[in-house]
Formats: C-alpha cells, sequence, structure tokens
C-alpha cells in the first residue's frame, strides 16, 4: 500500500512539473510574441499604433529614395491625423455627433433606394424608347467634339508596298481588302486600330498621329486617305466617316447617354413615388406622428 502511494505521489510530482514546464513555455513563447510585436511597432501616437507591416505594403516597386519618401510621407499623415484628431476634444462634440447621425441617415435612406429601384427592376430602356427620344430631341443631342469612323495604321518608313496599303486601305469595306491590311499590318506594322464600326473622338485619334488639330480639320476634306510622316513611321489615317462639332449626335454613339438619361429621370421619379407612398402610409398607420403648433 505504502508502494502504491508512493508511485501515484510521484506520478504526481511529474504530472505538475510537466505542467509548469508548459506554463513557463507559454509564457516564453508569449513574451517572445509581445517582443516580435513590439519590434514591428513603428509609430506609436495618442495611443494608436502603425506597424511595419502596414508601412512595407506602400513600397512595393519603388525604389529605395522613393520608398523612403513614400514611407515619411505616410508616417508624416498618420501622425497628423491621429494628433489632430486627439486635439479635436475641445471642439462641439454634439455638432460632430450629429454630422455623423445625418451622414449615417442619408447613406442608408441612399443604399435602401437604390435596393427599391434594383428590385423593381425596369433598368433595361427598350430601343424604341431610345429612338423616339432620339428623334424628339435631336436639336439638342449636339456634338460638342469632332467624332471619326476608321483605321489607323503605322508602319517604318522602310516598309515595303506603300502602294497597295494606299489601295488596300482606301477600300476597308471590302473583306478581301481588310485582310489584306490586317495581314500587313501583323507583318509590318508598328500600330494598327481598326475602328470602323465605333466612333473615336478626334482628340484620341490626334494622341496617336503627328498632327495638329487645324491642320488634321483642313485634310478631311481633301480626302479619306490621310498620310502622314516623321523621322521613323508613315502614319496612314483612313476616314471612313465623321461627324463635325455641332452636327447631331449619331444615333449608335448617342444611345448610352439617352439610355442614361432615361435611366436617371425614371429612377428619380421612383424615388419620388416610394418616398410619397411612405410618408402617406406611415401617416395613416400611426408610425408617423404630427401634431398642432
Amino acid at each position: 500500500m505504502r508502494t502504491d502511494l508512493l508511485i501515484k505521489t510521484s506520478f504526481l510530482f511529474r504530472v505538475i512539473f510537466m505542467l509548469l514546464g508548459m506554463m513557463v513555455l507559454v509564457a516564453c513563447n508569449k513574451e517572445e510574441q509581445q517582443e516580435q510585436s513590439r519590434q514591428d511597432i513603428a509609430v506609436e501616437c495618442c495611443g494608436a499604433i502603425l506597424t511595419w507591416n502596414e508601412i512595407d505594403s506602400l513600397t512595393a516597386g519603388y525604389s529605395p529614395e522613393d520608398s523612403m519618401r513614400v514611407v515619411d510621407e505616410y508616417i508624416r499623415s498618420w501622425a497628423i491625423e491621429h494628433l489632430m484628431y486627439a486635439d479635436s476634444k475641445v471642439v462641439n462634440k454634439d455638432r460632430i455627433e450629429k454630422m455623423v447621425d445625418d451622414y449615417r441617415r442619408s447613406l442608408y435612406a441612399y443604399e435602401y433606394e437604390q435596393m427599391l429601384i434594383t428590385e423593381a427592376g425596369g433598368q433595361v430602356v427598350e430601343d424604341s424608347t431610345v429612338e423616339s427620344f432620339y428623334q424628339e430631341h435631336k436639336d439638342q443631342i449636339l456634338l460638342s467634339e469632332m467624332l471619326i469612323k476608321g483605321a489607323l495604321l503605322v508602319v517604318p518608313n522602310e516598309a515595303p508596298n506603300m502602294e497597295e496599303v494606299r489601295k488596300y486601305l482606301s477600300n476597308l469595306n471590302d473583306e478581301n481588302s481588310l485582310e489584306w491590311v490586317e495581314k500587313y499590318a501583323y507583318q509590318y506594322g508598328v500600330g494598327y486600330e481598326l475602328f470602323v464600326d465605333e466612333w473615336r473622338s478626334r482628340e484620341e485619334v490626334l494622341e496617336r498621329i503627328p498632327i495638329e488639330m487645324m491642320e488634321l480639320d483642313k485634310m478631311l476634306n481633301k480626302g479619306k486617305l490621310i498620310e502622314l510622316n516623321d523621322s521613323i513611321n508613315t502614319y496612314f489615317l483612313e476616314i471612313d466617316s465623321y461627324c463635325a462639332v455641332g452636327s447631331v449626335m449619331p444615333m449608335d454613339y448617342a444611345r448610352k447617354q439617352i439610355e442614361d438619361n432615361i435611366l436617371r429621370t425614371r429612377n428619380e421619379e421612383f424615388i419620388r413615388t416610394a418616398r410619397q407612398k411612405l410618408y402617406d402610409e406611415s401617416l395613416k398607420n400611426g408610425k408617423l406622428k404630427r401634431y398642432a403648433k
């Protein structure tokens, strides 16, 4: 019996030592983690902490010099924001809280309105509606910029078969011509853009060719194919069609603008009706109560 007691006592001591060892290990690990966390701290200000881990994500791709500048500027902005927030306790808190509450209510109301609009559907505008709007408001849908349809081919000055380039570019509506131009562009082209089915603004085109706006406008009246050179490349601009500033906006270009306008008007009317309905029903069911002065 005494032997059993000694065995049990020995076992109990071993368990206690094991538990103590585990506790020490956990405490050491915790201290090590805390020390690592302390080492990761870059800035402390007014009880807030900014870590190097957060900062390092800002400097990816920067040179060492630029990284230092970015880090310094970020730390400065971060610190000033927290310092000003700490000092801002002297301002009118009630006014701030009211502004926050007003913004929160507005934000919730806006999100609720968007949910109502989505649930109601009606986010698709029929083609017939767009066309009717276009016909009724043609005199108001005018261009503020020139639009162009066509193709742009850029090749080195020494590229071969320039005469054939001019010939085939001038007839892009023919499938064989288009195929020839695309093969040529693939083989010799420095740049190639085909936009015979979509409008481009004059400014977009001017970004790609060495010519001033007034010169381009003059050339548009001389013919469909415009050819320009610089010291390296030859630029071919094939004009399939164009619309001048002040003319009626083409239907295919105006469609998105018209759809957005119709949807905006439709949604505004829907929300107006929903707001009034909510107000009227709340008066009826007692959720809203008005009192005489």
